[in-house]
């Protein structure tokens, strides 16, 4: 048998290439929209990709089935559930899988088995080789059902839903979860740093043996117990997940090979706006940006979080134009943009902010301060200096300033009449990562008197400086 592992950070997603060495037929597992891994694999390993299998429909993520397909050719099959309805089936599945249904590669075949709760529609993929057993599942792909030290979260299509999913999700746990043998592998569709679940794990399997004896979620209570334990403390879902799940239910986008976003513009279209309403995203260091920006620009560093941010704070209905510090930057940022939706981004500024800056075009500062800044001006400013919190809940129940004001940084757009314009105003978080793309919506909202805190909390407790957690 044929195995790999795909591991995305940031979104922290995993997918599967999994086929038979004799037959050469292989299966995609849940791919992510940027499907060159995938082709390379299985020409490296003189497979061929015969079906594409969904577990669900994703919320956090642009499935790439449709694209591998587009690629691929019409002989590859598209196999989604169809155990939620029809408004859950995409239009781009070839086959419509029941519970039981198999999907033969050979002498390895993989198994659909119902699992409702994180959705409707939900299944699991059990993985049989026949040349080693006919009658027990060596690995199970569990998607967002089962994970490493958690299950997958009942509350993503809302409040309606909330209730029949978490019953659903106690019956799957309890009524069809112990029918597999506890030696099966584990593979789960995300690690830790998803948001699909409130505490998973940073491994990329277990066994259904280990994770029945000490998955919190897998221990048996009553299912109002149950259900009030999954839910307490679950992080908020960015609301990109709604519309992650209207993409795929009806089909996403087919991109093609030739990655969009490629268009140079010059510092001179820039400022003569060719790109029309265009959001200019700065995907530069906090401390680059905070140098020297293009007036009304987002910041969202380039890293493994910036399709999370990009996803939690940035409208969907305007192009998108990249300011990098390298050139050689913008691939790995829009590959990022895509695998969440970001489809329309027009290029990037040539020359970058240097360009910019010898022509002479108007520039904005954000000024950034330490931890040890912080305190003195606190004291100094006598109460007149307004400290921002844009950490998660559970960080703020950890510890935070005396006196500061918490918003989580993916809601600030909606919060702004909580932010006064006429006092300063610190920005804090946990290193000063999202202070920075908090900062720049603030800068852009018209506050003139924004200071980003280097090293946030971090830094702050590091530093042996008071925190409170009342």
């Amino acid at each position: 048998m044929f195995f790999h592992q795909r591991f995305i950070p940031g979104l922290a997603i995993y997918s599967y290439l999994v086929g038979d060495e004799k037959s050469k037929r292989c299966a995609v597992i849940d791919p992510t929209r940027d499907c060159d891994e995938y082709l390379r694999i299985a020409k490296r390993e003189g497979l061929r990709i015969t079906h594409v299998l969904e577990t669900h429909v994703h919320a956090d993520f642009v499935s790439g089935s449709a694209e591998l397909k587009d690629r691929l050719g019409a002989e590859v099959q598209i196999v989604s559930s169809g155990l939620g309805g029809k408004e859950w089936v995409p239009p781009y599945a070839d086959h419509v899988a029941g519970d039981g249904d198999e999907i033969s590669l050979g002498n390895v075949r993989l198994k659909a088995l119902h699992t409702p709760g994180h959705t409707y529609e939900h299944l699991c993929w059990s993985l049989y080789d026949d040349t080693r057993s006919r009658e027990t599942p060596w690995l199970i792909f569990t998607g967002d059902f089962l994970f490493v030290g958690d299950v997958g979260r009942p509350d993503l299509l809302g409040k309606d839903a909330r209730q029949k999913l978490a019953h659903q999700l106690y019956e799957s746990v309890f009524g069809v979860l112990p029918g597999l043998p506890e030696f099966t592998e584990v593979f789960p569709g995300h690690g830790a740093g998803s948001l699909c679940g409130k505490a998973l794990g940073s491994r990329g399997s277990t066994t259904v043996g280990f994770e029945r004896r000490y998955n919190g979620s897998l221990q048996k209570r009553s299912e109002a117990e149950w259900v009030s334990s999954l839910l307490e403390g679950m992080p908020i879902a960015p609301p990109y997940f709604l519309r992650m799940k209207k993409v795929n239910a009806e089909g996403p986008k087919i991109i093609g090979p030739e990655l969009p976003g490629q268009r140079r513009f010059s510092a001179e279209q820039v400022h003569e706006r060719t790109c029309q309403e265009c959001l200019i995203v700065d995907v530069r260091t906090k401390e680059a940006f905070a140098a020297s920006h293009i007036p009304g620009s987002i910041n969202i560093p380039l890293g493994q979080n910036l399709p999370t941010w990009a996803g939690w704070v940035l409208p969907y209905d305007r192009p998108t134009l990249i300011v990098p510090d390298d050139p050689l930057d913008v691939p790995e940022v829009v590959t990022h943009l895509l695998r969440v939706g970001f489809d329309d981004v027009q290029g990037y500024l040539e020359g970058g902010i240097n360009d910019w800056q010898t022509h002479g075009y108007p520039i904005n500062r954000l000024e950034t301060i330490s931890v040890h800044e912080l305190a003195d001006r606190r004291k100094a400013a006598s109460g007149r200096l307004f400290v921002l919190d844009v950490r998660t809940e559970a960080e703020w129940d950890g510890g935070h300033l005396e006196g500061a004001h918490h918003i989580h940084g993916g809601t600030l757009e909606d919060r702004f009449a909580e932010i006064p314009r006429d006092r300063p105003v610190a920005v804090v978080c946990g290193s000063g990562y999202r202070a920075s793309i908090a900062s720049s919506f603030l800068k852009r909202e018209g506050y003139e008197d924004v200071m980003n805190v280097l090293g946030g909390m971090s830094a702050w407790k590091a530093a042996k400086l008071p925190t409170t957690t009342e």
